[in-house]
Order: structure tokens, then sequence, then C-alpha cells
């Protein structure tokens, strides 16, 4: 496993308290300055919670920024993206088994071709930090030639509830773009980011994480506009006398 730039685009922003917690492992080499071209200008995540597990899916609009395309930039584009999993999974087979995510652009399916473990303890520089799992990037490669001027991906995932401090949880981590760096070039909205909690199973849910945007909240429904480096957890619980 070798990540060159690991910091390559907004995907990985929501992160960097995290990846500051412990020493990256050598093989991994964050460098700012091959981050990717195609920078995210919208997110609409919609996780459905069951009892045991939660089915993750979201678009992810993107859009081409010259100045950080670089004369050396590789034939295919990386794009981290951040999954819980338990803590005795250790392989990328692990983690496709566990997960089975995906990236879907165009006609075309793409399975995770490499990944980052976290720093041990990096779970605990976010809220709701999980006892039983861990943050792992899994790394999706596209070539280049399939992403235009502007280009939406969509990314799937099985992810199975953590546990913390008593509480079944499902959480996710939103992708995010650098706004600071990019408010020159693109125009946002915090209304185009969108991640939404729904149930499909006889549970309820209860938001634990503190966040600044929340657009709904019912037992059923848990909406929330994300805001830079926070992540959005949920109690996952049966129904009364059930």
């Amino acid at each position: 496993m070798k990540i060159i730039g690991i910091i390559l685009s907004g995907f990985t922003q929501a992160l960097v308290p995290l990846l500051a917690a412990g020493p990256l492992p050598d093989e991994v080499i964050p460098v700012e300055a091959l981050r990717s071209p195609f920078c995210l200008v919208a997110e609409s995540v919609q996780i459905s919670v069951g009892k045991d597990m939660a089915l993750v899916e979201g678009d992810y609009d993107f859009r081409y920024v010259r100045r950080y395309d670089a004369a050396a930039m590789p034939d295919q584009i990386s794009f981290p993206y951040a999954v819980f999993v338990p803590k005795s999974a250790e392989s990328l087979e692990d983690f496709i088994a566990i997960t089975e995510a995906k990236l879907h652009v165009g006609s075309l399916d793409f399975a995770p071709g490499d990944f980052v473990a976290l720093p041990d303890g990096s779970g605990t520089a976010i809220q709701i930090p999980p006892a039983d799992a861990r943050i792992v990037l899994l790394v999706f490669k596209i070539p280049r030639r399939l992403l235009r001027q502007q280009c939406r991906l969509h990314i799937s995932h099985c992810q199975p509830h953590y546990h913390c401090a008593g509480k079944t949880v499902a959480a996710c981590l939103p992708l995010l773009p650098d706004f600071e760096s990019l408010k020159n070039e693109l125009l946002f909205s915090r209304n185009d980011f969108t991640v939404e909690f729904e149930t499909v199973d006889a549970v309820q849910l209860h938001r634990l994480s503190v966040n600044q945007s929340v657009e709904r909240e019912t037992p059923q429904h848990v909406s929330v506009h994300p805001v830079d480096r926070e992540v959005i957890a949920v109690e996952v619980a049966g129904l009364p006398g059930k």
C-alpha cells in the first residue's frame, strides 16, 4: 500500500484533525501540491438505517479547477472515501467484503484499489468515537479520461453500526470541499451539502453529535447540512415495546 498525496481533494478536509491525531505510516506521503484538480461542489448522502447496518449512498458533484492541474498529473485520479469498519478487519479484501463499497461514474463501477488505515487513536479526535471500529480511507482510482469539466460520482457502501458508551451508533464523515482555498473560483451554498439518515427497519434515531445546521429531526429522519470537520452520528435504538 502506497498513497502519494493523501490530501488529494476536499474529500479529506473533514479528516484533517484525524490525520493530525498521530504519525502517518511511512508509506503515506501527504503532498498538498498533488491534490486533485477535480473539486467537490455538492454532496447529497442518503443513509438507510436498519437494526444492525446502514446503507450509505451519495451523489458527489465535482468541478475541474485548472490551477490544481499539475503537468505531471497521473492518468488515474484518486478519490479517498472514509468508512467505519470493525477493528478486526485488516486488509483491503476485508474492507471490500464488509462494505461492498463501489464508485459509479458514467456506466462503469469501480471497487476501491487501495486504502489508508488512520493511526490508532485517531477515532478519538471525532465526536462519538467508536469503541469497536476504526476509520479507513478507501481509495478509488478512476481513469482521468472518464472525468469531465463537471462530473457526478455515485459512491455507496454498507456500514455495520459501531458502539460508543453502550450506545449503538450509525455515523457519517461528510466529504466536503476545501471551502476557503476555493472561494475565489467556486460559489458554494451550504444547502448543496446534505446528509440524511432515515429508518428502514423497526428502529428510531436520536442525534448524538453536535451539528451546526440541522434541517430536520424526528425519530425516523435526521437531515443535516454538514459544516467543516464535523461527524454526524445518531443512536440507533429499538422502538418502545419492541
